[in-house]
């Protein structure tokens, strides 16, 4: 007996059409995590106020440390950097980018007393 798998064109075409709705849905994925404790201002946020904005800017100029915690970068170091500010437990922490975000909630405590070392010796 000589049995062939034999498709008809409709059953490919349905095949076809479920396997490009499939990748579609997967690859729809938002491309960044949010952050609600966050202290930048959502560009989508139609509530975002100019206060936000200045906000921000008053916790990144007060910030006493010109480098991030978790990786060392200085923030100066490379134009392309876009330094990004969360407040722990009313702290604001800079960091050189929002990858350091997940490093740094792994182990705070780590993180918060290099920063109050860095503080103190800049302060002597």
């Amino acid at each position: 007996m000589n049995s062939k798998l034999c498709y008809s064109p409709f059953a490919l075409r349905i095949l076809l059409l479920a396997s490009v709705l499939t990748f579609w849905a997967c690859s729809s994925q938002p491309t960044e995590p949010t952050d609600e404790d966050s202290t930048e201002p959502d560009a989508s946020d139609t509530n975002a106020t100019s206060a936000d904005a200045n906000q921000t800017s008053s916790l990144e100029a007060d910030y006493p440390l010109d480098f991030c915690v978790v990786s060392g970068n200085d923030f100066g170091e490379d134009p392309n950097m876009i330094p990004y500010v969360h407040i722990y437990n009313g702290t604001p922490i800079k960091f050189c980018c929002k990858p350091c975000l997940p490093r740094f909630e792994k182990d705070p405590e780590r993180y918060l007393k290099f920063m109050r070392e860095e503080i103190e010796a800049l302060a002597k």
